[in-house]
């Protein structure tokens, strides 16, 4: 039933009476809301708006684009909480009005160029979608205390944006897609639906909603793994979630996605790729630090008792999103539960994703990661074989992530930035070739035990004289040896080994130095030059790697490049895996 939708948010008080975390996030709302009361609300141009279209840009629009969401945000949450304001509510719907005002909800960056004014305006993406569940979930939430002309105001635009557009049967470019995009849109179109359509039109639009999710969720493969990482393990599973809860309550738990043996191993995804101090793996578009919505785990976890919820050192606080998602916020506030335990450290153990190619290893000293796969992941990099190794929970070799996204990021050009080539990535040039784009371009992990992992990629590379090369990693307590082989059909032109490294490595008379741990190799056999890389990684944003190209003095048509990588005296007395 309608009314029973998001009953949660009847929790919210209560909920934080009794939580810190939630006690310091509302603290900090408060003071970042006090703020905004003295501000302008920010416009959107049409200027910043055509910018991308220019020059690809995107920041110009996207500023005050989501400034207005971070309006909403505040507004909505102080709103829910302090019944009595008048204040809150009163720039809550100063708010609302802004964004029931601008000209179109989907970003520039995701409407073609040329698309005609009546379509823009009703251009369902990412945002336009989250934008109708958000608006309708607030109307919902505080109804009697928005006055009627902004109820009946959201109730017309996400009609008119959303709902008819959907139910016209006009294709959206998400349709089918096996990837977060899916699951955000259907998820939000959904919640939309569920809120503010007729029944009748929920029924119209059901299975077409339920196929699109269904498409996203063949986008993973049974081991649950993400390809696109961690971020967007929450953007997209996040958004399944909620509108999987909303649609369990509108039918009063006749339609239950949660019960299927994929979405738990979906859910528990997260948990496989944790490293110490907040690290984790960063493979595709991704960070390397590990964050969770900490909303988000809490109901999951009495789903399936099986998740493992993080401390809250690692939980998204209000201004950690910079997009300002009011379904991850406000379900912070109402799915937490005080109660629920913590998880300690992780004990020794390695997982094998055999559907994504994935390795992780973690020990005492160490945490490890490889993959393999296929150069046309969603969000993909150039990067079969690559790997990641954190020591005593720093990392030592490093996969950077993403880089700043632009209209070129997303085009023919994108393998011209640094962040998604092979050159962020620790695989080998070959004859002076790097890995290259396209699912033609793969490689696959042959062997994935406790102690040994053996990927072969030669077809990463589009070289007709690379007959075989293969990569293999031994684990040992207190190092990791890595061996190439490599087999020519002729006479190579050139052989470099390239290692992506968080801090700059120093040379000594038996390989490189990095802090306490060393990687050893036969300094004969090569000529070493240590570079430093500097690239976009968001708006104005901006990282640092260090580059070792190891190159072959005299490559053979036969080779075997050994490598130890010694983490004895990383860190002896780090304990916390015991």
């Amino acid at each position: 039933m309608r009314t029973q939708l998001f009953a949660e948010k009847k929790r919210i008080k209560e909920n934080i009476k009794n939580d810190l975390f939630l006690q310091k996030q509302l603290e900090a709302i408060k003071a970042d809301a006090d703020i905004l009361m003295k501000e302008e609300t920010v416009s959107l141009s049409y200027d910043a708006f055509k910018t991308f279209y220019i020059t690809g840009s995107r920041k110009e629009y996207e500023r005050g684009y989501f400034c207005h969401r971070r309006r909403i945000n505040h507004f909505a949450v102080l709103s829910a909480v302090y019944e009595d304001n008048s204040e809150y509510i009163r720039f809550l719907q100063d708010a609302v009005w802004a964004v029931l005002d601008e000209f179109a909800w989907s970003l520039p960056a995701h409407i073609p160029q040329g698309t005609e004014i009546t379509e823009c305006e009703t251009w369902i993406d990412l945002f336009a979608a989250e934008t109708a569940f958000t608006l309708a979930e607030i109307a919902s939430m505080l109804s009697g205390r928005l006055d009627d002309v902004i109820i009946e105001r959201i109730a017309r635009e996400v009609r008119r944006r959303v709902i008819i557009p959907y139910l016209s049967g006009r294709k959206n470019s998400w349709d089918c897609l096996e990837n977060n995009w899916s699951a955000v849109c259907a998820g939000s179109v959904g919640a939309a639906f569920l809120y503010l359509a007729d029944d009748s039109e929920i029924k119209a639009a059901m299975p077409r909603l339920k196929n699109t999710l269904e498409c996203y969720l063949k986008g993973f493969g049974n081991d649950g793994v993400c390809v696109e990482g961690l971020n967007y393990w929450i953007y997209g599973f996040g958004y399944f979630t909620y509108f999987a809860q909303l649609l369990c309550e509108y039918t009063d738990g006749g339609d239950n996605l949660f019960n299927n043996d994929k979405v738990k191993n979906i859910a528990l995804f997260p948990q496989k790729i944790y490293f110490k101090n907040n690290n984790t793996v960063s493979f595709s578009d991704c960070g390397n630090k590990f964050i969770h919505r900490s909303g988000l785990t809490h109901f999951l976890k009495k789903r399936y008792d099986d998740i493992a919820v993080p401390n809250d050192d690692s939980a998204l606080e209000f201004d950690g999103d910079s997009c300002y998602r009011f379904a991850h916020l406000i379900r912070d506030f109402a799915w937490r539960d005080s109660q629920i335990q913590m998880s300690g450290e992780e004990k020794e153990c390695f997982e094998y994703f055999e559907n994504a190619a994935w390795y992780i290893k973690k020990t005492r000293l160490y945490e490890f990661a490889a993959k393999a796969g296929v150069n046309n992941e969603s969000h993909n990099h150039n990067d079969i074989a690559s790997f990641l190794l954190n020591v005593s929970g720093c990392p030592v070799v490093t996969d950077p992530g993403r880089g700043e996204y632009t209209a070129d990021y997303f085009s023919d050009k994108r393998y011209e930035y640094f962040a998604p080539s092979a050159l962020a990535h620790s695989v080998p040039i070959i004859n002076g070739k790097v890995q290259q784009a396209g699912g033609m371009y793969r490689g696959s992990i042959v062997k994935a035990e406790n102690n040994n992992l053996v990927i072969n990629f030669e077809n990463a590379y589009d070289d007709k004289n690379l007959k075989k090369l293969s990569r293999s990693f031994m684990f040992y307590e207190d190092k990791i040896v890595m061996s190439d082989k490599i087999s020519f059909t002729g006479k190579p032109l050139g052989v470099t080994e390239h290692f992506v490294l968080d801090n700059r490595p120093v040379q000594s008379d038996r390989g490189l130095i990095m802090g306490n741990i060393q990687m050893c190799y036969d300094e004969g056999m090569f000529d070493c030059k240590i570079s430093e890389k500097t690239f976009a990684a968001d708006y104005d944003k901006y990282k640092t790697v260090y580059i070792a190209d190891l190159e072959c003095i005299n490559p053979e048509k036969e080779m075997e490049i050994v490598f130890e990588i010694n983490v004895a005296k990383a860190s002896k007395e780090d304990k916390s895996y015991e």
